[in-house]
């Protein structure tokens, strides 16, 4: 076995020196920072082992490898790449702590308020040298404020039919009575129409049902007897049509089949609601299965049960998504607010510094912080 010690500034240096001199097969053995700065990378090249031929006589067949056996050794690599990445993460997360500590600061405070290492870095990267903690930081969240779309007016005000979709329990039908019944109140409930796509759920017709009764508002009903065109066309002298939408699985057959009815109408505009309580995950699949319909922009509702607003409002700026409104408990008409990027960045800090009270996972900063350096995961062997 073929050892080989690696002396650099820094890990990225190593690893690229450790390809450079032993090739793509190498592997790492062991790594750990030096006092006088630096790393120290132990790295090997395993020579291939050598198959003797067995003679005539002794001929038999290989040994067969089990099911079992084969699982093991899977799951046994699969351990060792983890720990592997791990330590790299480790690595370069104590590298950027040293070498650039401020910023180690603000990627922390970032990290508590829910913002993923990808935006975590874009912000950083516009980081002027020479200033304060306190300065960064209010350049840091000026910049995030800036990056966050939002509408910037009141488009129900302005009348027209606008489409509510997003996975159920979002808050589709509630943010539809809030806006109904602010405009029911200033305008009259003579020009408003409430509209469901949702005809699988018997408690969405009668929740809708009843809202309308109480604002004395026109409910239509879309089904097998009544197409989309047909009820809409219906509504078209109403000034405010509201369209309630089925909250269904992103492989659900009639999920598919609602958003092309909608992509098909392009008077109406289609908001995608995001749950703020939700994982990044969710969000973005809750997104891209909306996105076929031609969403047009974006609802963050419930952000009174929120833990953290960073993954939110994350994907919004990723996918250039105007926030409309924002919602923040369940009282109608009043929990609804235009959304404001400065109100929005604002309540991000503060529900950051609830979780900041709460000590941060040092491996989950350091996982985050590794999995945006990729080119030394590629040196690896690791991508």
């Amino acid at each position: 076995m073929q050892l080989k010690k690696i002396l650099a500034k820094d890990m990225r240096q190593a690893l690229l020196q450790v390809r450079e001199e032993l090739g793509e097969d190498a592997a790492i053995l062991s790594t750990r920072s030096l006092a006088t700065g630096g790393v120290e990378v132990i790295a090997t090249l395993s020579p291939a082992p050598v198959v003797k031929k067995p003679t005539e006589a002794a001929a038999v067949p290989p040994p067969s490898v089990s099911k079992a056996e084969m699982g093991a050794m899977r799951s046994e690599l699969h351990s060792i790449r983890t720990l592997l990445q791990q330590r790299l993460n480790g690595l370069a997360w104590e590298q950027f702590s040293s070498q650039s500590p401020l910023q180690a600061v603000i990627w922390e405070r970032l990290s508590a308020m829910g913002v993923p290492g990808f935006l975590s870095r874009q912000l950083l990267t516009a980081i002027k040298p020479g200033k304060t903690l306190d300065q960064v930081w209010k350049q840091v969240l000026g910049s995030l404020v800036k990056a966050l779309p939002v509408l910037g007016h009141d488009p129900i005000e302005q009348g027209g039919v606008f489409a509510f979709l997003g996975p159920t329990g979002a808050g589709k039908t509630t943010t539809i009575a809030k806006l109904a019944t602010r405009y029911v109140l200033q305008h009259g409930p003579q020009d408003v129409a409430l509209v469901t796509t949702d005809s699988f759920r018997l408690a969405a017709h009668e929740q809708l049902r009843t809202l309308g009764r109480i604002l004395g508002v026109s409910v239509r009903i879309v089904d097998n007897q009544h197409s989309l065109d047909d009820t809409l066309e219906s509504l078209g002298h109403k000034q405010l049509v509201l369209v309630d939408t089925a909250g269904l699985p992103s492989h659900h057959p009639e999920q598919q089949r609602q958003l092309t009815l909608l992509r098909d109408q392009p008077q109406v505009q289609k908001w995608v609601v995001l749950p703020a309580t939700s994982q990044a995950q969710v969000l973005r699949a809750a997104w891209k299965t909306c996105s076929t319909a031609d969403v047009s922009a974006c609802i963050l509702t419930h952000l009174d049960e929120a833990c953290v607003l960073g993954d939110a409002l994350a994907l919004t700026i990723e996918r250039d998504l105007p926030v409309v409104y924002e919602t923040f408990g369940q009282s109608i008409p009043d929990d609804i607010a235009l959304a404001q990027a400065s109100a929005l960045v604002k309540r991000a800090v503060a529900l950051g510094r609830r979780q900041a009270a709460v000590p941060v996972e040092k491996e989950r900063l350091m996982t985050e912080y590794g999995s945006q350096s990729p080119a030394e995961l590629r040196v690896a062997g690791l991508n």
